[in-house]
């Protein structure tokens, strides 16, 4: 037995010796990069290029049946797209009617003059007499018209009031005058019109009052139907919709009502219609809105506006107040200033440029200053680190005791002055010995302590003097009052007014006295209450606050026991910057690379529209549903229409279906959603995946051999060898398979989160939280996956820039090479992102700030809002670009560090800002110049 375990042994340790950087063996980097290498992992491309022969036919599959313009056509109220021959389920013809716009929905709003008849005074007699005061008939239509309580009613109609036999026809002919614009148009928009206020909120309701439908142009409005020469003008006659309970009651009015009635519902219930020519719906859908004009508010969109008659009628201010209150306003106001910006933008373009190259300039002079000031902006930053934990912590514990009514600020300070009242108390008691009791008892009448501040910090004047001349011991004999400024309480028992606590006079003269805790009181009870009311989240806080502090003391600890770690960091990230000020020609790889990466996404975009504009016919039900939920779905029930994803939307059509005669007719129907994703668009998105990673991979590949290169070439000749050349001839001509390989599984886990992602809002829509839950937490797992999958994939590309082996052999080197020093790379990793936050905001900070500077003195007139977020975010792609080839050069010199510490290597080639952590003669921490 103790054989075989010596055996083991004695066979892990040669493991871990041969995986080790060691001179003449196969992990040799005493000579620097391999330079005798061979192809690897050649078998991957050939698998790549399999890819791409199925994403071609994929692809070459959607340019014949896909329509890229559903994806941004304007669609009407039934999903059809606007300036589209074939829509689906045999809809219109929109050819040439490519503009979104809006007419009156004149079911919508001839319904609530239609209810006001039907469920008037005149028509309930008319009813009564016709059906009998106690008939089933009479008692159903007191139902439909809610006259009376029953189970399909909330409450009564708001109709705008009741209609007699004697002002019913007058009334009603008003109203139906306004709506058919045959008065003057702002007294439909008016509280005193013949409409009353009905339709004043028609703005914020413009879902209700209109529909969406596809038209000629913007201009075509109320005004079109009596100004077009188009002899086919239309007329319409107000239908009642099929699925209305009232609809039984208004057909029997029309033919068997009074005459009076039958007579306004003949006359006054038709309106005119546009012209097919310019607008190709029935007539129902194409009746204009009096008083209400169209612009178009950007490619194939129109937005509202009020016509100039109502204007001159109602005043600008008064047609300005409905304007605003809706969706068109703002949809206005904000492209007009929206453009005026962009405007400006395009007005200062060479103030852009010339922020562009200063965003260079100032990247590349923080890569200078880095080599100088990256010791203090490390301990900054790790100082900055315990500051958030102790300041977290404290201000969990303080939210924890704020009282009611007391502000954050407020009680933060009162624990502050506490705190250090009470450290200097107990360091005075430790020197002199002494103690003295705080304690007291009701409202501190007999409170002796020695506290001499307020809650505020406050000092305290003594009593006997100045505004405290008339509390002595004389007067008040019972309170302690001595020649002292100590916090007391004193009031004699006949006395009126009282203090409820401690107090004193303060020397503030603006304030001249405030009540006192006493010492060791960090947060003394609240007498009204707590700001958090719930006993329970005062708990947790607190105990966040405990835990934040302990964290904080750990965090400490971890500080002083890395040192050597830290320095060591700081060490590699000096020599990392002395590269980029060496080899500035490396920033050329990103860029580069984002100039490929732009090209394949927007190829991609174009070849991907194709596929999943393709929804199949079957996709969406075609069926009529009786109510809106059926259709559309509930909380906790999927709709026929909605139950999976991508989902489309639910109309009412003006053509219903009668299921039965006592069901009763079904009028919502589906439209098809704009794009779906089935195999084909998966195919295609593995392709874009895989494409990027290698994109990815090539440039960190190229930059780690260039530093790699650089590393061990001698300092005399560190600047001036063509190292960005050799690492490109390493990566093309023998590792492309290898960085395939590496692409490859980071593209599988990505299309793994994809498909997750997919079935999460497919069960979303089936409304199976339990399975959403679930998906979500496989899919937070495989991102936690793919994040250790990209560092070890990185690493392991900085093993093939350096040692020439294939994927896998690199990745498991890789793997135990950090495994080795997992330490040394925690503390990298961590310093390296501080460092990457200080490089941003440096960079996007003065970026700005100069942006600022030159666009104020060459374009004073300009508003700079649109500019300097354009300057931040060109700032911003700088800044990525910068540290990106920063953070990757970080990486690989600390790999080439740890082979020269492995192999026992202190050449001169070393940078003098390692040469101390290599060279065992010299101590190491001591300060070094760079070079």
């Amino acid at each position: 037995m103790g054989a075989c375990c010596s055996c083991c042994c004695r066979k892990s340790k040669e493991e871990e010796e041969d995986r080790k950087f060691k001179k003449g063996g196969d992990n040799d980097l005493s000579n620097g990069p391999v330079t005798k290498r061979s192809c690897t992992d050649l078998w991957c491309l050939i698998v790549l290029l399999a890819a791409w022969v199925a994403y071609v036919v994929v692809t070459m599959a959607g340019l014949q049946d896909g329509v890229p313009s559903k994806l941004y056509l304007p669609r009407d109220y039934s999903g059809a797209y606007c300036n589209l021959e074939e829509n689906w389920n045999s809809g219109p013809n929109l050819k040439g009617f490519e503009f979104l716009s809006y007419t009156m929905n004149a079911t919508a709003t001839t319904d609530l003059i239609v209810k006001q008849l039907l469920c008037s005074s005149a028509v309930s007699d008319f009813f009564s007499t016709s059906y009998g005061s106690s008939s089933t008939e009479y008692n159903e239509y007191l139902c439909a018209c809610c006259l009376t309580p029953c189970a399909r009613c909330e409450g009564s109609f708001d109709v705008g009031g009741d209609l007699t036999s004697g002002d019913l026809e007058s009334t009603v002919t008003s109203k139906l005058a306004d709506l058919k614009g045959s008065t003057n148009p702002s007294s439909l928009f008016s509280g005193g019109g013949a409409n009353g206020d009905i339709f004043t909120d028609m703005w914020s309701q413009a879902t209700k009052y209109f529909n969406l439908v596809c038209l000629s142009s913007c201009s075509v409005s109320f005004d079109s139907v009596n100004s077009t020469t188009d002899t086919a003008i239309r007329e319409w006659t107000y239908t009642m919709s099929d699925d209305s309970p009232m609809k039984v009651y208004w057909e029997a009015l029309k033919t068997t009502g009074p005459t009076y009635i039958q007579d306004t519902i003949t006359s006054q219930f038709k309106f005119k219609a546009l012209p097919t020519s310019l607008c190709p719906y029935s007539a129902e859908k194409c009746i204009p809105m009096p008083g209400v004009e169209f612009k178009e508010l950007y490619a194939g969109y129109c937005s509202f506006q009020m016509s100039a008659a109502v204007v001159d009628a109602m005043g600008s201010a008064a047609t300005a107040v409905f304007e605003s209150s809706g969706l068109a306003s703002f949809q206005d106001s904000s492209t007009e200033t929206f453009g005026k910006w962009m405007g400006d933008f395009e007005k200062s373009l060479p103030a852009f440029v010339l922020v562009a190259f200063l965003s260079f300039l100032i990247g590349f002079i923080f890569m200078v200053l880095l080599r100088f000031l990256i010791r203090p902006c490390v301990w900054f930053a790790v100082f900055l680190v315990l500051l958030k934990l102790c300041v977290g912590g404290g201000l969990c514990w303080v939210r924890s005791k704020q009282c009611a009514g007391a502000g954050l600020f407020e009680t933060g300070q009162q624990v502050a002055v506490a705190v250090a009242v009470t450290a200097t108390t107990a360091a005075s008691n430790a020197v002199s010995g002494q103690s003295t009791s705080e304690a007291f008892t009701g409202d501190g009448a007999d409170y002796r302590g020695v506290q001499s501040r307020t809650k505020m910090g406050y000092s305290c004047e003594v009593w006997g003097q100045g505004a405290a001349a008339a509390y002595t011991s004389t007067t008040y004999p019972s309170s302690g009052l001595v020649d002292n400024n100590f916090c007391r309480n004193p009031y004699n028992t006949n006395d009126i007014n009282k203090a409820a606590t401690i107090w004193c006079f303060t020397t503030d003269t603006s304030v001249k006295w405030q009540t006192c805790t006493p010492v060791g009181v960090i947060a003394p009870e609240c007498t009204d209450g707590y700001a958090i009311t719930n006993n329970d989240v005062r708990t947790l806080l607190e105990i966040c606050a405990y835990v934040l502090w302990v964290l904080a003391a750990i965090y400490c600890l971890l500080v002083c026991c890395l040192l050597d770690r830290i320095r060591l960091a700081i060490a590699v990230n000096q020599v990392a910057a002395i590269f980029v000020k060496d080899t500035p020609r490396i920033l050329i790889v990103p860029a580069i690379q984002a100039g490929i990466g732009i090209l394949w996404i927007l190829l991609w975009a174009l070849s991907v529209s194709f596929l999943v504009s393709q929804v199949p016919d079957g996709y969406t039900s075609k069926e009529a549903y009786l109510t809106y939920e059926e259709a559309y779905g509930t909380a906790t029930t999927p709709g026929k229409c909605t139950d999976k994803w991508p989902t489309g939307s639910v109309y009412k059509s003006e053509t219903c279906e009668l299921v039965n005669a006592t069901v009763g007719y079904a009028c919502w129907r589906c439209s098809p959603p704009r794009y779906i994703f089935d195999w084909r668009f998966f195919v295609s998105l593995f392709v874009f995946f895989w494409n990027n990673a290698l994109n990815i991979a090539i440039g960190q590949c190229l930059i780690a051999g260039a530093v790699g290169v650089w590393f061990f070439t001698s300092n005399a000749d560190k600047g001036s060898r063509r190292v960005i050349a050799q690492s490109t001839w390493n990566v093309f001509r023998y590792h492309l398979g290898s960085l395939a390989f590496g692409s490859f599984i980071i593209a599988v886990i990505q299309l793994i989160r994809a498909i997750l992602k997919y079935y999460e809002k497919q069960a979303k829509q089936a409304k199976n939280r339990v399975l959403v839950l679930i998906l979500k937490i496989c899919g937070c797992l495989i991102w936690c996956f793919e994040k250790c999958v990209k560092f070890l994939n990185k690493n392991a590309y900085i093993q093939i820039a350096l040692m020439g082996t294939n994927f896998c052999t690199s990745a498991k080197k890789a793997f135990f090479l950090i495994l080795r020093n997992a330490f040394r790379f925690g503390t990298v990793a961590i310093l390296g992102a501080m460092i990457n936050v200080i490089g941003f905001l440096f960079i996007i900070a003065v970026s700005v700030a100069l942006g600022y500077v030159i666009l104020t003195g060459l374009y004073p007139e300009v508003a700079p809002a649109v500019s300097l977020v354009i300057y931040g975010c060109t700032a911003y792609v700088v800044a990525k670009l910068f540290m990106n080839v920063f953070g990757l050069a970080v990486d690989t010199t600390l790999q080439c560090f740890l082979a020269c510490e492995e192999m026992d290597l202190h050449g001169d080639f070393v940078p003098s800002s390692m040469s101390r952590w290599l060279d065992k003669s010299k101590p190491i921490g001591a300060d070094d110049d760079d070079d």
